[in-house]
């Protein structure tokens, strides 16, 4: 029996790359063979050696082995990888629905004005601070692969760099805000939105501290606990806005920022407490012995290549902090919109927004999905290629047909519908007072120009070549500098629609690049791929008249009853209509919906 060991052991250790080997029994009984010197290979589990001696093995004592050190396996990466992106998209889809259903509550309490300073002021200072202080030290600690001993060691110096990045951060930002930006007009708000900015600060702080549980959770797919932790955060933060609602409206905005410094906290806490708990049991896989190991320490090195890494994530970061939120810094620092008006603009964003995280999204991931696999890459079909051209733009004008029908029915029936959407969302404060209704109509044409940027754009990304991505970002770049530059323009003379405008034009202008892109993807073969984009005529004669003949009864009908059933019924009509004269695109729209694949 010893023989035939020696015999596989010396066979397995003759293999390259091979330095050692571990046999264990049923009992954890060890045989080992091999070099003893630590090993850095990313492919090798290290087992540490246990302090207990022979003897102690003999009488029967077991001692607890302590973890083995090991990367996230390559096989398991991918998939780990693709259920954090699941998990986080419902998560997305949650929060966008707490949040709708959060506004409606606090809409019966408090004023317009509280909630563009909650919701616009104090929430862009919060993703303003983190952003630049965390986001650059995060990338970098996720982008390194942390295969020497002390790589880990390294890394976590580095993320601690991320406090005192915070609070200069804070320090800077938050002067900004209270004394360099305009402030609210009424007394009691003015003293509350001061207190509030320290607030914040005092939270993106406490946040800060966080990020090295948080970023080993990422990088060992601990993907539930960073769920856990940002729900918890939602929860004790609302907690606070909610009570302060209620119990003490006049200190709304107070109770806000004090939710989000509870929110952190509490957040903070359960990372640390999770990976106690997980080091003190040793049933892990982390690198680490204890929570210690996961504070700052006394070696304050930090490699070039980290260094290089965060800059340049730094410097990225500010430009894609700009873009992201262009509209509120535009609101925040030119004065364009006053507090009340930004409260409303926000509340009927989210309200548009739903349409494309329940409807949209879906339907452009399995697009860009089907795409990716087909397509390969590639500048165009070659003619030899036919049967594959066709059955992508087969596809291709039935996904743009699809979107397009339902951004019609959000556009025929949300423009007559969107006051009385409003009112049973926030009340006659909301529907009658104000430009909501006007925002809301103006959000159903940008829903529409959406839609279809959507599919096209999943089509064009997955084809594109590298050279054609790299170009495309340069362009992209460009399309959101003359977003905003239209976005002051247009909000100069339109006031809050002026950003509905410069909006629908941005997406006008991605929706022709990738257009142009798809004609000449198809453009060596015989065939249009635009052929059938728009729905049949008697579908589109369908939606043409159903528009008028809601807006007729708008204008004829006393009261609300009577108007929506009206609209029950001609939407009825319409999917009639489309049963009938467009049988293709419902069989389509099944098989997408039963196997969320086209």
């Amino acid at each position: 029996m010893e023989r035939e060991l020696e015999e596989k052991f010396d066979a397995i250790m003759g293999k390259p790359g091979v330095i050692g080997v571990v046999c264990a029994d049923k009992r954890g009984l060890c045989l080992s063979d091999g070099d003893r010197r630590r090993s850095t290979s990313p492919n090798l589990i290290e087992l540490e050696t246990s302090d207990s001696s022979d003897e102690d093995e003999m009488v029967g004592n077991n001692p607890r082995p302590k973890a083995a050190r090991v990367l996230p396996p390559k096989e398991n990466l991918l998939s780990g990888s693709v259920q954090s992106a699941s998990f986080n998209i419902m998560f997305q889809v949650l929060i966008r629905v707490f949040t709708f259903g959060l506004n409606a509550f606090i809409l019966r309490y408090v004023s317009h004005g509280v909630l563009g300073i909650c919701n616009v002021r104090l929430a862009l200072l919060y993703s303003s601070i983190l952003f630049l202080s965390r986001e650059p030290f995060r990338r970098a600690s996720l982008k390194m692969s942390h295969e020497s001993p002390d790589s880990w060691t390294k890394a976590i110096t580095l993320i601690w760099f991320a406090v005192p990045n915070t609070i200069l951060w804070s320090l800077i930002l938050g002067s900004v805000w209270c004394f360099v930006l305009s402030q609210p007009t009424e007394p009691e708000l003015a003293v509350q939105y001061s207190i509030s900015v320290i607030f914040i600060c005092l939270a993106t702080i406490v946040d800060s501290m966080a990020e090295v549980p948080y970023i080993v959770a990422q990088y060992y797919l601990f993907y539930k606990v960073r769920i856990v932790g940002e729900t918890l955060l939602i929860v004790v933060r609302s907690s606070f806005l909610c009570v302060a609602v209620l119990f003490y409206p006049q200190l709304s905005v107070v109770g806000y920022a004090l939710g989000a410094v509870g929110g952190t906290a509490t957040a903070c806490l359960m990372y640390y407490t999770f990976f106690y708990i997980q080091l003190k049991r040793g049933d892990t896989e982390l690198p680490f012995e204890s929570i210690q190991e996961l504070l700052p320490n006394q070696k304050w090195e930090i490699s070039s290549e980290m260094k290089s890494y965060t800059w340049t994530f730094y410097k990225q970061g500010v430009l894609k902090q700009l873009l992201t939120e262009g509209e509120r810094y535009l609101m925040t620092f030119f004065d364009i919109l006053t507090f009340q008006e930004q409260g409303i603009y926000d509340l009927v964003s989210n309200l548009g927004s739903l349409a494309a995280r329940f409807i949209f999204l879906p339907i452009e991931e399995s697009s860009y999905y089907y795409f990716a696999q087909t397509l390969k890459r590639r500048c165009s079909f070659k003619r030899r290629e036919q049967e594959m051209a066709e059955q992508a733009s087969y596809v291709l004008s039935n996904l743009v047909r699809l979107m397009t029908t339902i951004g019609l029915t959000i556009l025929v029936f949300g423009i007559p519908y969107s006051q009385t959407l409003l009112f049973l969302y926030g009340g006659k404060s909301l529907s009658d007072e104000g430009p909501a209704t006007v925002l809301l109509q103006a959000n159903c044409v940008y829903i529409f120009i959406m839609a279809v940027n959507g599919v096209t754009e999943a089509f064009t990304f997955a084809a594109m070549t590298q050279e054609q991505m790299n170009a495309f970002n340069q362009k992209l770049v460009l399309f959101s500098v003359v977003f905003l530059l239209c976005s002051y323009m247009a909000t100069s003379l339109f006031g809050s629609l002026g950003f509905y405008v410069a909006n629908s034009l941005n997406m006008t202008l991605r929706v022709g690049h990738s257009v142009y892109l798809i004609r000449s993807v198809f453009y060596n073969v015989p065939l249009n791929p635009f052929a059938h984009w728009f729905p049949k005529p008697p579908v589109a004669a369908s939606f043409f008249l159903s528009f008028f003949w809601i807006m007729g009864i708008m204008v004829l009908a006393n009261g609300r009853f009577l108007p929506i059933i009206f609209g029950l019924v001609t939407l009825a009509t319409n999917v009639f209509v489309l049963l009938k004269y467009d049988r293709d695109l419902i069989n389509f729209f099944v098989r997408l919906y039963k196997t969320k694949t086209v």
